[in-house]
């Protein structure tokens, strides 16, 4: 019983082990042009339709040109024509405001930035049945903005080219992150936030055969939040039956005393 119970929880720890899912651009590091200080892209493309540039409010560097056809590979907003604004991109936060960092603890030199819009990406994978999925990021405010919440949610969606927004036709809601404060004395940093979905051993049907997507908002209003450093993990959970199994080497053990 002990050599049973010994292989038992071996398979379960090598069943439970994570498994890294591949996020595009999980950093917004990857554009084919350089964004300069305060500089923030007009929505993002998904690497397929090209976007503009634009300096939003607090910065105002004066007689810099936007750029256009910016490509940001994986993430996506809606993209209307100009001159219509879309206040979600890839910002360039390094800028000092009165002496003071206008965002710290971020990686690499962009983050994702949102006010009153949302960007997304859709992962081509199926969500599978008895996993948990851990989404890690990062969010914060910067140093000119006020209290606001983090407002991030995995979702499930149809196929890979609907834009997977919370509350759209057809999308389904796995985890939602509703509005967890920063406090505006938080202001100017980073921090780490991480939200989960554990999928039943049956999908119900509104989740089979659907695909995981990430999608972030920004506000309801004028202040935004900043984005970084999304990574994913799925780890199967084990059946019932292997997690008892598992167990009897402890009771085992525990007897033999």
């Amino acid at each position: 019983m002990k050599r049973m119970g010994l292989v038992a929880l071996l398979g379960v720890v090598a069943s439970a082990r994570a498994e890294v899912i591949p996020i595009i651009n999980p950093g917004f590091e990857d554009l084919n042009v350089t964004l300069r200080p305060g500089e923030q892209t007009v929505g993002a493309g998904g690497g397929i339709i090209g976007v503009g540039t634009r300096w939003p409010i607090p910065f105002n560097p004066g007689g810099n040109s936007p750029q256009t056809g910016v490509v940001v590979p994986g993430w996506r907003t809606y993209t209307p024509a100009p001159p219509a604004i879309v206040y979600a991109g890839v910002l360039n936060p390094n800028v000092s405001m009165n002496g003071t960092p206008w965002l710290t603890g971020y990686s690499g030199n962009y983050v994702g930035a949102l006010q009153v819009s949302a960007m997304q990406q859709t992962l081509p994978v199926l969500v599978q049945p008895s996993t948990t999925y851990t989404l890690t990021f990062l969010a914060g405010l910067g140093w000119t903005d006020t209290t606001n919440g983090v407002y991030v949610s995995m979702l499930g969606a149809p196929d890979l080219e609907t834009l997977a927004f919370l509350g759209r036709p057809n999308i389904t809601t796995l985890s939602l992150m509703s509005g967890v404060g920063i406090d505006a004395s938080d202001r100017g940093v980073m921090f780490p936030f991480s939200l989960t979905y554990t999928s039943p051993a049956t999908l119900p049907a509104d989740v089979a055969g659907r695909y995981l997507a990430i999608s972030v908002i920004g506000s309801d209003g004028i202040p935004r939040m900043c984005y970084d450093d999304f990574a994913l993990e799925a780890t199967p959970v084990p059946a019932p039956s292997m997690v008892l199994l598992a167990a009897i080497p402890a009771v085992v053990a525990r007897r033999r005393r």
